[in-house]
């Protein structure tokens, strides 16, 4: 009897422990399923995925190269990391009109520089005696070259048309002075042959006029003779209105980036 009721109790027992253990499992998987505990598993995997986003967000919309395009409208082209336009920025008046008119954000860089070549204002002054000039800028060699050579390739053809490159330092001394990549060389150009113009003066004058001033200071005219308007001076400057086709910017000859 006796053992009887022994054994009886060690069952009882045996029971009460297994459904202890049982409701103490139980609780663990309900604890596991709670949103505190999920947020806080998670709560690594969501930084990284927001570090991920926001280092690809400024990656792309971030230019790590320029392409400053001169002619008149002169206009900058900021390229991300992609090849891909960025930003759009006009550096006169003309070329704040040729930018609001043209739709080149997010497009590869080659395509919107074709877009701007094929624009009627600019083929125009192509097709005539307008002299271009396309500098890559960036202090990526890589991606640089790579931009130089596609740029080579849209103005293939183009006997006028200038192809060179440059460092970020000198592209934020242009800046500085309030001119486009491409005018700012020419600038520089002009003040060496012994023009006395001022950035402002340069900055709405077409690259056409500074080239044939730049060779009619150095007398490296061909033809022709005359008065070279300059925009704000009240009066032409400089003898000399010949074509000068082929030669090019002195720095572009001299650094063999010609086209």
């Amino acid at each position: 009897m006796n053992e009887r009721i022994k054994s009886s109790f060690d069952n009882i027992r045996a029971e009460e422990e297994l459904k202890e253990k049982t409701s103490r499992y139980v609780a663990a998987r309900i604890e596991k399923r709670r949103p505190g505990f999920m947020a806080v598993r998670l709560a690594p995997m969501l930084a990284c995925l927001a570090l991920v986003i926001l280092v690809g967000g400024w990656a792309w919309f971030s230019p790590s190269a320029t392409i400053s395009v001169d002619i008149n409208p002169s206009l900058e082209l900021g390229v991300n990391r992609f090849d891909k336009v960025v930003q759009v920025v006009g550096w006169n008046e003309d070329g704040r009109e040729l930018a609001s008119s043209l739709d080149l954000k997010y497009m590869d860089y080659d395509k919107a520089l074709e877009q701007i070549m094929g624009s009627e204002e600019i083929s125009s002054l192509l097709s005539g005696d307008g002299v271009m000039t396309v500098a890559v800028v960036g202090d990526n060699e890589a991606q640089c070259g790579r931009l130089l050579s596609g740029v080579r390739s849209c103005t293939a053809g183009q006997g006028n048309a200038y192809c060179y490159s440059a460092s970020e330092e000198e592209l934020e001394e242009a800046h500085s002075l309030g001119l486009s990549y491409g005018k700012y060389r020419a600038y520089l150009e002009l003040t060496q042959a012994g023009g006395q113009l001022s950035p402002d003066q340069v900055r709405d004058m077409s690259m056409r006029e500074i080239r044939d001033m730049i060779e009619s200071l150095s007398g490296e005219t061909e033809s022709g003779s005359g008065q070279v308007h300059v925009p704000g001076s009240g009066q032409g400057q400089g003898q000399g209105q010949g074509s000068g086709q082929g030669k090019g910017p002195a720095w572009a000859r001299s650094s063999g980036d010609e086209n």
